[in-house]
């Protein structure tokens, strides 16, 4: 099965999470699910280029034109004169209950369907236990520090 994406970690403190994003992830995870022969269920954690929504909302960090412009967008009427606070608030009127993930709609018109693991609760995701396993083991026969020799 063609499902492997390596990186050559290029940073100086050896975090891969800086070349990922949800761009690479979302192309890689796609073609993974052409691979899946019969409906199945995904297990996701919560990095955060699992978890892109289907509809962007302005963040709590936006400027209040943008805030504007997004509600302008949305057809959603304001009053110029309205304070920041006002305009997130009609915001947070306007948003769905539920969070939709670009990656779960996905999955589901594939006939698939993606479990969330609930955050900060690595115990529940096997992989990670095992990663951290394969990681020590790595850095314990791990002679030389070269990426050919690993």
């Amino acid at each position: 099965m063609e499902s492997k994406v390596i990186f050559r970690c290029n940073s100086s403190n050896n975090d891969y999470h800086s070349q990922m994003n949800a761009t690479i992830f979302e192309s890689w995870f796609s073609q993974m699910l052409l691979n899946l022969e019969e409906p199945s269920i995904v297990v996701m954690d919560n990095a955060s280029y699992h978890s892109t929504l289907v509809e962007n909302y302005p963040k709590s960090n936006c400027r209040k034109t943008d805030v504007q412009q997004w509600l302008r967008d949305k057809n959603i009427d304001f009053s110029p004169v309205e304070t920041l606070d006002e305009l997130r608030e009609k915001v947070k009127l306007s948003m769905r209950r539920g969070k939709k993930y670009k990656l779960d709609e996905l999955t589901f018109q594939m006939d698939h369907e993606v479990v969330r693991l609930p955050p900060y609760h690595c115990q529940y995701n096997p992989i990670e236990l095992i990663w951290a396993q394969v990681k020590g083991r790595v850095a314990e026969k791990n002679s030389t520090f070269k990426i050919a020799d690993v």
